[in-house]
């Protein structure tokens, strides 16, 4: 059986959300803003794209920037097969970049459609699950 809540029926509200739990619920989310997007340079001599192989923690947002002067774009492999095609950009102009929204745990190839020789990989990562299956807590970035 539950407690009836100790203010007074004519208080503000605030305080019947906090008296129901729902007050909580809302500040959880403003604890933790939303991620900085992690940054993946075009280069021109290899490996390309810089880091050639990327690891993000799930949730965060992966933007490539073309510092270049050509034309670039990234086109993840499955879009070329019966894999669903989870980013696939127009030509990066110099100077311009291209942004994504998070992506499910996983691991996707990409290239560039314009010059097929270059070649990367993005790695999504749950933070919260260790490569043994066990959960550990999260660890300050270095």
């Amino acid at each position: 059986m539950s407690q009836p809540c100790p203010f007074n029926t004519r208080l503000p509200i605030a305080f019947v959300l906090l008296c129901s739990g729902m007050f909580l619920a809302g500040s959880a989310a403003a604890a933790f803003p939303p991620a900085d997007p992690v940054e993946i340079m075009f280069e021109t001599t290899s490996p390309y794209y810089q880091p050639q192989v990327a690891v993000v923690p799930a949730g965060t947002p992966v933007r490539w920037v073309n510092a270049t002067g050509s034309q670039h774009s990234v086109r993840h492999d499955g879009c070329l097969t019966d894999e669903a095609c989870a980013f696939q950009s127009i030509a990066v102009p110099p100077d311009s970049s291209f942004l994504i929204a998070p992506l499910p745990p996983g691991r996707y190839g990409y290239h560039c459609e314009l010059h097929p020789i270059m070649r990367g990989t993005l790695v999504v990562v749950d933070p919260l699950t260790r490569s043994d299956g066990m959960i550990s807590a999260l660890e300050p970035s270095r």
